[in-house]
């Protein structure tokens, strides 16, 4: 059920146990994925589990905070300060509304940050349970490691995969001749602008020439499957969770 489609006497009505709640960013992704794509990929995992399971999906987060990719025209970055504040107001207006457990699908890392400060806050302050899934790590880990070849990256095998599974319309080409290419790797957490500019020259991190649609299916409909079963877990009253002793 799509939040913003609801009249007010419907919505009160509703199921409110779970929600979804995508995020993303407009960042550069290579020469050939669209600027939208982490917010897509969030949006496509959770419009996908919403309507398997018929819960409420929250409009997505398009905006992010990227601290290195906004050298390529067309990212558009804000601030943590106004990203935290931005999650925060979202997350107490969606307790306010009655929702007991709230399903973050998070697409881009630079996100994570204000992500968990304002759930953290949130959570002290209201009875909502807030799970952030940064997608790309936490779900389908088998079915990567199954289908892919190279190392996940940004706009990589691993991207370029599911985007061309989700949306094959969007992806502008498919570079089999390695010329997207890219790999730079650091011994430690190194920050600065010299660094920034031997980082991401392609707005690239990985190998997008080893991408198939098969692959982006495999890694998708795994994803999805465990989104639908964490759901069908929270209206049992189940968290996840796992006491180990």
């Amino acid at each position: 059920m799509r939040w913003w489609e609801l009249t007010w006497p419907e919505f009160e009505k509703v199921d409110k146990t779970v929600a979804l709640l995508p995020t993303g960013i407009v960042e550069a992704h290579g020469p050939h994925l669209p600027l939208g794509t982490d917010a897509l990929m969030a949006t496509y995992i959770a419009e996908e589990a919403a309507k398997r399971t018929n819960v409420l999906l929250l409009p997505t987060v398009w905006y992010g905070n990227t601290y290195v990719l906004d050298k390529f025209p067309g990212t558009i970055s804000i601030s943590n300060e106004t990203l935290y504040m931005l999650y925060r107001d979202i997350f107490r207006e969606v307790a306010r509304n009655g929702i007991r457990y709230l399903i973050v699908i998070n697409g881009h890392g630079g996100n994570a940050d204000a992500l968990n400060m304002a759930a953290k806050d949130v959570a002290k302050e209201t009875n909502l349970v807030i799970i952030i899934i940064n997608w790309w790590i936490d779900l389908a880990k088998e079915a990567r490691k199954k289908v892919l070849e190279t190392p996940e990256g940004h706009a990589a095998e691993d991207e370029t995969s599911e985007v061309w599974a989700a949306y094959p319309d969007l992806v502008k080409w498919v570079p089999r001749d390695g010329s997207a290419d890219e790999w730079v790797e650091a011994r430690f957490r190194v920050y600065g602008k010299e660094v920034y500019a031997m980082e991401y020259t392609k707005a690239v991190q990985g190998y997008p020439s080893r991408a198939s649609q098969e692959k982006g299916k495999a890694i998708l409909e795994a994803a999805v499957n465990e989104v639908v079963q964490l759901i069908n877990d929270l209206r049992n009253g189940k968290l996840p969770i796992t006491k180990v002793r």
